[in-house]
């Protein structure tokens, strides 16, 4: 599963990038430049997605389908990826058994902030039935 997210950039008239995401609307930002419009959309994405995960309030599903002129796939950092894929993927497991596995509290599950070792992710996927990737992109 990549965890990636829309971005919609468009270019303001007086001039710079607005960013926005269709799926996360507390989500938008702007840049001067195109390449600091990205980098402003990774941050604000890290943010949001990070503080609905702590507030549990719901969370879209990535997106997959292809992108057009004015549209980026963002990924957020490392370990809210971790702490998404744990949050799609966990399906019927019982949260004190994913915390044993994951070796942390049961409030710690799906905090980006815990660090779950890959070893540990990797056992949750085997369990899952599913396998761990690690890739760079």
């Amino acid at each position: 599963m990549s965890i990636q997210y829309k971005a919609i950039i468009t270019r303001e008239e007086e001039g710079g990038f607005f960013v926005q995401f269709s799926t996360i609307n507390e989500a938008f930002t702007e840049g001067k430049t195109l390449s600091e419009g990205l980098i402003h959309a990774q941050e604000v994405l890290n943010l949001s997605l990070e503080g609905r995960l702590e507030d549990g309030i719901e969370i879209p599903s990535p997106n997959v389908e292809a992108c057009t002129e004015n549209e980026y796939l963002i990924s957020p950092e490392a370990s809210i990826q971790s702490a998404l894929l744990i949050h799609f993927n966990r399906g019927n497991l019982p949260p004190i058994e994913l915390a044993n596995i994951l070796e942390v509290s049961i409030q710690e599950i799906e905090n980006p902030k815990n660090n779950i070792k890959l070893k540990s992710l990797e056992k949750l996927a085997n369990i899952m039935g599913k396998k761990l990737i690690v890739d760079f992109a």
